[in-house]
């Protein structure tokens, strides 16, 4: 575990981690350790996380995450709600920060994941989402992620499996 454990010191690392070319979530948790989560989201790169541009993660613990974001209009689908697409994004990017809080080294690689929409998160609303580890293992990791809104109704469900592949 790396002797900083605030976001704040996480982000003053972040002209060295350019450097190595190592700025979104999962480069950051590889170099800095899970608490590098906290705080604004850092996407891949203009990449198809790049939609979370805003999200901030304010809880990071061992297999949970929280993080909450603001329903954009570039989210939204013709019916002024998040885009189904916007929610798997979510549910991917939460399951793997989940996972990165069991080992910040071991990401993997989706090989299953799927979302039930409940209710519509509309334009201009917050979400908020959990994800949390259910089982970790040797070869997979795998995930639920929550989507609720302000006032606790559940929005949509998702689960995300990886796979850890072996080194080499």
């Amino acid at each position: 575990v790396p002797p900083w454990t605030t976001a704040a010191t996480a982000t003053a690392m972040l002209p060295s981690l350019r450097r190595l070319g190592a700025v979104g979530y999962i480069a950051r948790a590889k170099e800095l350790g899970r608490q590098s989560l906290l705080g604004t989201f850092h996407s891949t790169g203009e990449r198809f996380d790049a939609i979370l541009k805003g999200m901030e993660c304010v809880k990071v613990e061992d297999g949970h995450v929280e993080c909450k974001v603001l329903v954009t209009e570039a989210m939204q689908n013709s019916y002024g709600t998040m885009h189904g697409g916007c929610t798997a994004t979510i549910v991917d990017v939460l399951g793997t920060m989940a996972l990165l809080t069991k080992d910040s080294q071991r990401p993997g690689v989706s090989v299953e994941m799927s979302q039930s929409f409940l209710a519509p998160a509309k334009g201009g609303e917050v979400v908020f989402a959990t994800g949390v580890v259910t089982k970790y293992g040797r070869a997979l990791g795998f995930t639920e992620v929550r989507l609720t809104d302000v006032h606790g109704k559940l929005l949509a469900t998702g689960r995300h499996t990886k796979a850890f592949p072996a080194a080499g």
